[in-house]
């Protein structure tokens, strides 16, 4: 695993090894952020948020490509040691936040989030409550994008202020962008 694109590009992460997760590939990476590199959202000076952040892999590649400042949530403590051993090997550490906490049960935000990666494991059926609970807490600014992750065999129900951006699948991934329509 590795950093796909800009200032950090070709750097070496360190995966989460024996365990039950599933990074988001390299291939469907580039793919999400050649996205988002053409979307109305820009991603350079963006305050992300990686919501089930496993190796923090999203997040460390939106820093690469000039993200202001990434959030990582997790509540696997040994995942979230990942992310901080990621977030050291490439010196990234004045731009990041690791916090402990079991989503959807957040806290209310004090700084919405420009892009939000939501990467659940596939089992389970989270994305509407994560959704609603990033809305009901501040979460999202008013461009905000959201990336979604899910298995390509479950249905996507959104909360009725949300709407489809961008919609891909790959193998049995797929990937949603989300905006709010308000």
């Amino acid at each position: 695993m590795r950093i796909i694109g800009g200032e950090y590009r070709g750097r070496k992460l360190t995966p989460l090894s024996g365990r039950d997760i599933r990074p988001t590939t390299d291939r469907m990476r580039e793919t999400i952020f050649n996205i988002l590199s053409h979307s109305p959202t820009s991603l350079v000076g963006a305050n992300v948020l990686d919501l089930f952040a496993g190796t923090g892999a999203m997040g460390l590649e939106a820093l690469s490509r000039g993200a202001a400042h990434a959030t990582f949530f997790d509540k696997d403590k040994k995942a979230l040691q990942l992310v901080k051993k990621n977030i050291t090997l490439i010196k990234a550490e004045d731009y990041t936040t690791i916090r402990c906490i079991s989503v959807p049960n957040i806290p209310p935000c004090g700084k919405p989030y420009d892009i939000i990666f939501i990467d659940p494991p596939y089992h389970l059926d989270l994305i509407p409550d994560v959704l609603c609970a990033l809305e009901k807490n501040g979460y999202m600014s008013d461009k905000c994008l959201i990336i979604l992750e899910y298995s390509a065999s479950n249905t996507l129900i959104l909360p009725d202020n949300f709407e489809i951006f961008k919609d891909k699948i790959y193998g049995d991934c797929h990937m949603s962008i989300l905006r709010n329509k308000s």
